[in-house]
């Protein structure tokens, strides 16, 4: 009987260590290869960033100048009848610039504007000291401004230099479209553009001595409705049903190549900011043609009160 307890105990021994050498077998192994538990490392969190939304902003066409809407006002004006040239400009005192359109710088035949020219060269001379006038002078100068006398235009065209007058103001305020007549006797065909024109009211307003500038001024809001000749001037600015307090000089000429030239030039109120210069050729018939200038008068009024 003790025999055979001590070869259980023998065979339970030989287990025993046959277990505790596999253990150690296998850390050994472990310790040879290195071997680790392995560790698995989550990867990081994907951040998604959202672009910010993308703004456009418009920036709004800036708004017409009130000189540029009176120049295009008098667009539908022109249209009223065929082969009409209409030449319009219009001069912010404030400002000093000159809107024109697209005829505003195309030579036309001055008429009676010419006096206007003529005039302001001599009121020039006399302020520089280069040659004195007569008490009968003044009277042509106011003549030919309120009535567009055209004998007192001739005897100052005479007297004066008319021809060279027209050259001097010219270069003196740099004008690129006005030149004196081919026949020098003939000083209603001085040519002329409505930017020109523009530019000598400017001078006017700005350049001539106090005095002379009201003195013009005064004159030109005095136009009486008939000229000396007879001819009705109450159109375009000086159309009654809008005159006011304008103060323009008129112009009117027939019929050279089978046309008129008809001008209305001023200031729609004689106080105000603007000048506004029409000068037109146009087919024959002053009816008709006044009456486009009352339009294209009444246009440009209304854009510059808006």
């Amino acid at each position: 009987m003790i025999v055979g307890r001590l070869r259980r105990g023998a065979r339970l021994v030989a287990v025993v260590l046959a277990v505790v050498a596999l253990a150690t077998g296998c850390a050994q192994v472990r310790q040879l290869t290195g071997s680790a538990p392995t560790t698995t490392v989550a990867p990081p969190p994907v951040v998604t960033t959202t672009p910010p939304p993308t703004t456009t902003t418009t920036t709004p066409a800036p708004t017409p100048s009130r000189a540029r809407a009176a120049v295009d006002a008098t667009a539908d004006a022109a249209q009223e009848r065929d082969d009409v040239t209409l030449g319009v400009a219009v001069l912010d005192r404030t400002t000093g610039a000159t809107t024109v359109n697209g005829a505003g710088d195309t030579p036309l035949r001055a008429a009676s504007v010419a006096k206007l020219f003529t005039i302001v060269d001599i009121l020039t001379r006399r302020e520089a000291g280069q040659l004195s006038t007569t008490p009968g002078d003044e009277q042509r100068f106011r003549r030919a401004l309120t009535l567009s006398d055209d004998e007192a235009m001739n005897a100052l065209w005479s007297t004066y230099d008319g021809p060279e007058g027209i050259g001097r103001v010219a270069a003196l305020l740099g004008l690129q479209e006005t030149s004196a007549p081919a026949d020098t006797s003939q000083w209603g065909e001085v040519e002329t553009s409505a930017r020109d024109v523009a530019a000598l009211y400017g001078y006017v307003t700005t350049r001539l001595a106090p005095a002379d500038r009201d003195f013009v001024l005064g004159a030109l809001e005095a136009a009486a409705p008939t000229a000396a000749d007879g001819f009705d001037q109450a159109f375009g600015l000086l159309d009654p049903s809008r005159r006011g307090t304008a103060a323009a000089k008129q112009g009117w000429l027939c019929c050279l190549q089978s046309s008129i030239d008809l001008h209305s030039t001023g200031f729609p109120d004689a106080d105000g900011r603007y000048v506004v210069v029409l000068l037109s050729n146009q087919p024959r018939g002053y009816d008709a043609a006044k009456s486009l200038l009352d339009d294209a008068a009444a246009a440009a009024r209304d854009a510059l009160e808006t």
